[in-house]
């Protein structure tokens, strides 16, 4: 184990076993008991090989503090947060690293209510772990009860769709989920007519070699949209008739002008890599933005301190439903957007929209994490030369006449990250390629 590359901002997250084991799984389960004096606690855990044997290290260490320790199995994100947001547990801790590799795994914990942990508690767990880590392992005091609370979950997301009834035909890809039980019993449930992509891809679905299989069979079978979930099912992502991607921020963009329309007046939340599709739909319903860091947890945090904040959402597909215990739901965010899709809006929409903007899907570069830093700072450097506005708050944004992009370090991979907007291909291709230049060359 390695407890300080192990620990990020919000999670606990690395590589299997070399940084994230069953010690440190044991470790962190017992220091939550004496740090959060829990009684009542939920576990869970996506589909990873090694999300098993973590988990049951995790309810070893937490057996030595807690009178009562249940677990939900396999269940994604979502399902998780909305336990803790409905039942009476004082703590819950989900096994997943969300949509990284599969040799990586780690731990998301939240508060009673669902409420993650926040900067300052992920420190003060990180300095209990320290000092506990000579500790040995010692034999588990209780044995988990299992449960299954999928029905609840289900009925819960049914309960806030617009409609019940739908008529497309969509191409489902859980391949690499653990959504995989709540969407084959809802899509069965709800009479939609599906089909399924059987992949061994990796669990970003933002990533266009992960939709291939995706792609394919919804060109094949003539399908009206494709929909793929990331990993642990917070976020989720769809492809058109033809297979081309939509936008992020066009769906995020529709997704929250609606819930705008449903609030009149109200706010929307989201990330500094938001650019200027969102800003117009949101405005054009009358509602207005506000921007904060990229991280899905700045964005909940934002929504739980301003009741005035309807929706939150990030362009890599979180989308965050105030009325829905401040939870981003792959799901719930699925059957809104098909709703729309079916009604005629969403189409229309998505048609104007990419005659108005061009916008880039997510671009990556790779980089050495130390070097970020001073690449961007460099970048900076570079761009105030021009005749362009620079902001330097979570990475490098830079507005020209006619584009917008924010560069900035990823906070779970060694990567750059790359969002644009331009009026135009040509535009977009020429950024692309002075970015690489410099960044290649270090500047």
């Amino acid at each position: 184990m390695n407890i300080n590359t192990a620990f990020k901002l919000f999670d606990i997250r690395g590589e299997y076993p070399d940084v994230v084991d069953e010690r440190l799984a044991f470790i962190v389960g017992k220091a939550l008991t004496q740090f959060k004096r829990p009684i009542k606690v939920v576990v869970a855990s996506d589909t990873r090989e090694s999300s098993s044997p973590l988990k049951n290290f995790l309810i070893d260490g937490l057996s030595t503090g807690c009178k009562e320790i249940y677990d939900l199995f396999e269940v994604p994100t979502p399902e998780f947060y909305q336990v803790l947001a409905t039942k009476d547990f004082d703590l819950g801790i989900m096994v997943t690293a969300s949509h990284v590799s599969d040799s990586e795994n780690g731990f998301k914990i939240a508060n009673k209510g669902g409420i993650p942990f926040d900067q300052g508690e992920m420190e003060s767990l990180k300095n209990i772990v320290q000092g506990m880590s000579k500790e040995g392992i010692v034999v588990p005091k209780l044995e988990a009860i299992r449960i299954n609370h999928t029905d609840d979950y289900l009925n819960d997301i049914f309960s806030r769709l617009p409609k019940k009834e739908f008529h497309s035909k969509v191409v489902l890809d859980i391949s690499k989920s653990s959504m995989v039980t709540p969407v084959m019993v809802s899509f069965t449930r709800l009479g939609i007519n599906f089909s399924l992509v059987s992949s061994s891809h990796t669990g970003n679905p933002m990533y266009a070699e992960n939709r291939v299989d995706l792609v394919k069979k919804v060109v094949e079978t003539n399908a009206d949209l494709g929909i793929m979930w990331d990993s642990d099912g917070d976020r989720v992502v769809f492809v058109d008739s033809k297979g081309k991607l939509i936008p992020m921020p066009f769906i995020m963009g529709i997704l929250a002008a609606e819930e705008v329309k449903n609030h009149p007046g109200g706010k929307v939340a989201v990330d500094v890599r938001t650019g200027l599709v969102v800003r117009d739909l949101v405005e054009e319903a009358g509602g207005t933005i506000e921007v904060f860091p990229a991280w899905s947890q700045f964005l909940k945090f934002a929504m739980r301190d301003d009741p005035e904040i309807i929706f939150g959402g990030e362009i890599s597909g979180h989308f965050i439903y105030s009325d829905f215990y401040t939870i981003d739901d792959g799901l719930l965010s699925a059957f809104k957007f098909l709703a729309l899709w079916e009604s005629g809006y969403a189409k229309e929409k998505i048609a104007q929209l990419s005659n108005k903007y061009f916008e880039l899907p997510e671009k990556n570069f790779p980089v050495d994490p130390v070097e970020a830093p001073f690449i961007l700072e460099r970048l900076a450097e570079y761009y105030r030369k021009k005749d362009v506005q620079v902001f330097v708050v979570d990475g490098l944004t830079v507005y020209g006449t006619n584009y917008r992009f924010n560069l900035r370090t990823s906070l779970t991979e060694p990567l750059l990250r790359l969002n644009l907007e331009t009026t135009g291909e040509n535009k977009a291709n020429e950024i692309i390629s002075e970015l690489e230049k410099n960044i290649s060359q270090n500047i």
